[in-house]
């Protein structure tokens, strides 16, 4: 925040006659303009007309916006003039021309227009007069603060830690204070559990990201490899000296457990998990995509830490090579701020994309994504011990009692199929389950075979291989 209060003091000293203050938070952007300026602060609104907030009175009441613009002039030298709800408004031309006549007026008498709002829409006629800043969120001292405000003013024995309040970051101060005060009502206590799950419903309310449960490990079968590189980047989070894990690609045929493995990291490394659409993102409307993509984008770093689940990864950005003649540029531009996003971005998550097919996204990407990546990790398809594991695991989720020594039967199986037999041996019996299963192995054997080849080399295995050394020379050198 005194970051951000130096710039607007900046530009307010620099005689900038209108600033657009990006912010959900109205009366906390105004508390802070009150304690930390000295300057008159005037406020339109649709409802009360001009308010002097110094003195909490009301100046010009009934105002329509286009009169209580143009009433921005008529205060005393050197004010603040906030404008709210700007965006409902904007578009119109006869407010632009209200504003333009304001700002030049107000610049004779370094009067600052504040245009308040959520959602930045800056019409190309106002481009030259605005600039825009977005006001912080608060910070994990301010929500403890506030905490401890409350526990004090209800007399209340409850102890307040600073640490308990990492999980409310991303939270509008309105948003801690209903979330801490639905702590101590359903736990007297603060509890931090209950702190993110209403930082979740501040991410579901966006419409942006979804939210999904994280599972337990033990729910997935076999993927040793990659559960045991999961723990060990755990340390990366817990441990300020260290760098944070950027995330991994998990590539393989579908139905092998890479979107149950993005939920079962979220549980290991003990984050909520988010799911980030991109093709849901995508809008009709001109610039719209991109607005959503960067708004997207922004949530994850409010809200973190957390990870962030990108799901057939490919399919999302297919058509960026030809964006430029179908979408007017639209889909390559969402992936050039995705790509800048993973580069630049400093705040704590951890990302989880999976891909089905490592030709298209090479192609896509030219190998710019998978460099985003600290690794790429192959999934292959069950090995008999993992067979077993995942039989089982079915057994106790259907309630069955499926002879484990079949897993020797279901060679080239994915864990889906698996999945697939045991629901289907509840109504048709195991042997009559077991003959309608088509592994998609045998469709797809050159592809998969293929993926494979490529993953020696270029990728980490998930499962725990019993592929001898010689075996694996033996398939790059091409003999079978």
């Amino acid at each position: 925040m005194k970051e951000f209060l130096n710039e607007f003091k900046t530009l307010k000293n620099a005689g900038y006659p209108a600033i657009y203050i990006q912010t959900h938070e109205e009366t906390r952007f105004e508390e802070v303009l009150l304690e930390n300026t000295d300057f008159p602060i005037y406020s339109w609104n649709m409802i009360q007309g001009v308010v002097d907030l110094r003195e909490n009175e009301i100046k010009a009441k009934g105002l329509g916006v286009e009169d209580g613009i143009l009433y921005a002039p008529q205060v005393e030298e050197e004010s603040i003039f906030i404008i709210k709800d700007i965006h409902h408004y904007i578009e119109d031309p006869v407010i632009i021309r209200a504003l333009k006549i304001a700002i030049e007026e107000c610049k004779k008498a370094l009067i600052t227009i504040v245009l308040l709002s959520p959602s930045p829409k800056v019409p190309i006629d106002l481009e030259k007069e605005v600039v825009i800043l977005e006001m912080p969120l608060p910070e994990i001292s301010q929500i403890s603060k506030l905490a401890e405000k409350i526990v004090k003013e209800n007399e209340l024995d409850i102890e307040v830690k600073r640490d308990f309040f990492k999980t409310a970051k991303g939270l509008t101060i309105n948003e801690a204070e209903n979330a801490v005060s639905l702590s101590i009502v359903k736990k007297r206590k603060i509890d931090p559990k209950i702190l993110e799950e209403q930082k979740m419903q501040a991410v579901k309310k966006s419409g942006l990201l979804e939210i999904y449960k994280p599972v337990n490990p033990s729910e997935i079968g076999g993927l040793e490899n990659l559960k045991k590189y999961i723990e060990n980047r755990k340390e990366g989070f817990l441990n300020d000296k260290l760098p944070n894990p950027k995330g991994i690609l998990l590539l393989g045929i579908p139905g092998t457990g890479k979107s149950l493995s993005a939920k079962a990291i979220a549980s290991i490394l003990e984050f909520p998990l988010v799911k980030l659409d991109i093709s849901a993102l995508k809008d009709s409307l001109v610039g719209e995509s991109e607005r959503k993509m960067r708004e997207a984008l922004k949530i994850i770093d409010a809200v973190s830490p957390v990870v962030v689940w990108i799901d057939e990864i490919e399919k999302a950005l297919s058509g960026v090579l030809s964006s430029s003649k179908t979408d007017g540029g639209t889909t390559s531009s969402m992936f050039g701020y995705l790509l800048t996003w993973m580069q630049e971005s400093k705040t704590p998550k951890y990302i989880v994309a999976t891909s089905n097919d490592i030709d298209e996204l090479l192609m896509i990407s030219q190998g710019a994504l998978i460099r985003r990546f600290d690794d790429v990790f192959f999934v292959d398809l069950p090995n008999e011990g993992e067979r077993r594991q995942i039989l089982q695991i079915m057994n106790k989720r259907y309630n069955t009692d499926i002879d484990l020594s079949l897993a020797e039967k279901m060679e080239g199986w994915t864990g889906a199929e698996i999945e697939k037999f045991v629901i289907a041996s509840v109504y048709d019996g195991v042997e009559e389950a077991f003959k309608s299963i088509k592994p998609i192995y045998l469709q797809n054997k050159e592809t998969i075979e293929k993926s494979r080849q490529w993953a020696l080399t270029n990728a980490r295995i998930a499962n725990k291989t019993t592929v001898k050394k010689k075996d694996v020379k033996r398939k790059l050198a091409g003999i079978n």
